[in-house]
């Protein structure tokens, strides 16, 4: 099973970083520059391109769900989505009626056109470069961002919000979740660091993410240590390695969470079967002592936006059960 963990080619995990909006490709996120016009931005995306956009757009598209999300806790109007059911209930409701231009790897190019964007926000990753000598011609400005750590979600509210014109409202989100994150850091304050690892992926391919990833961040900054960030495959500039039972063991972790790319129990029961006939599982500290955790789909498979601190608090409850 570990010669068939580590096999996985980059197709497999292109497609499943995608659609959890989990990004490998990880630059600055936008940093808004006025230009001479004083109606546009000049913003440099996660992609490192300098993009010239409206400063206040007013037909906005979005092709996934954690930027939709973002843009709509901070009071941005959008004419087009994704289609996704990946978006909290609220959320969903609210955006039922706007159109939808496809699935995030793969959106309706014709469709997106028909709604006359002046800005499309979309992810950094392969799919979506795609789409930039079609849009360039059309005058059609997109970005390409990445949602990696708890700090992106931070810039990006603050960053929508300037571009929706709500800064206070952004800024009323990102100081309750700052708070949020303080008080459940200052509570695990002094605490010994447990060691752990984050399994990533399904029955066919699995991965251990590393402190570049969205889980992984989040772990770091609860003080616990990954075992992905050690050695020398410690996953250098990638949010994810390839899954060697043989390295976990030899870590031996005093507990693991999975990360299931699927909701369906079936699947998910299929990936705990893969992951527990190994034998190295057997003999793992964390397995013996019951510490063996799966992450909310909702949470943590789709990067949650303003839902981060409800992460946080799941992990923390993990992390240090006795402190309450």
């Amino acid at each position: 099973m570990g010669q068939q963990m580590s096999r996985v080619t980059f197709g497999i995990i292109v497609l499943l970083l995608a659609v959890s909006a989990l990004f490998l490709f990880k630059q600055p996120l936008p940093q808004p520059v006025t230009s001479q016009t004083g109606e546009r931005y000049v913003v440099t995306d996660s992609a490192g391109r300098q993009v010239e956009i409206p400063r206040r757009p007013q037909r906005v598209v979005v092709l996934n769900a954690s930027n939709l999300e973002l843009f709509h806790a901070v009071g941005g109007t959008i004419v087009g989505r994704p289609t996704t059911e990946a978006l909290p209930p609220e959320v969903m409701a609210a955006v039922r009626e706007v159109p939808a231009v496809g699935i995030t790897p793969n959106p309706n190019m014709e469709q997106i056109m028909a709604l006359k964007p002046d800005l499309i926000l979309g992810v950094n990753m392969p799919f979506h470069h795609s789409l930039i000598p079609v849009l360039d011609k059309a005058g059609v400005p997109i970005l390409l961002q990445s949602l990696d750590t708890y700090q992106d979600i931070i810039a990006t509210l603050r960053f929508y919000g300037d571009l929706a014109g709500q800064t206070q409202q952004a800024e009323n989100i990102i100081n309750k979740l700052e708070a949020d994150y303080a008080a459940i850091a200052s509570r695990n304050k002094e605490r010994p660091a447990p060691k752990v690892v984050i399994i990533w992926g399904t029955p066919e391919s699995f991965h251990m993410a590393t402190s570049r990833s969205f889980a992984g961040d989040l772990v770091k900054r609860l003080g616990a240590v990954n075992v992905a960030d050690q050695g020398d495959d410690g996953g250098g500039q990638m949010g994810y390695v390839p899954l060697s039972m043989e390295y976990v063991a030899r870590q031996n972790p005093d507990m693991i969470f999975l990360i299931m790319h699927s909701n369906d129990e079936k699947t998910s029961a299929k990936f705990r079967a893969e992951l527990t006939n190994h034998p190295a599982w057997s003999g793992l500290k964390a397995v013996a002592a019951n510490r063996v955790y799966q992450l909310p789909y909702r949470l943590f498979a789709v990067n949650p936006g303003t839902q981060v601190g409800e992460a946080f608090a799941v992990l923390s409850d993990f992390l240090y059960p006795e402190v309450k």
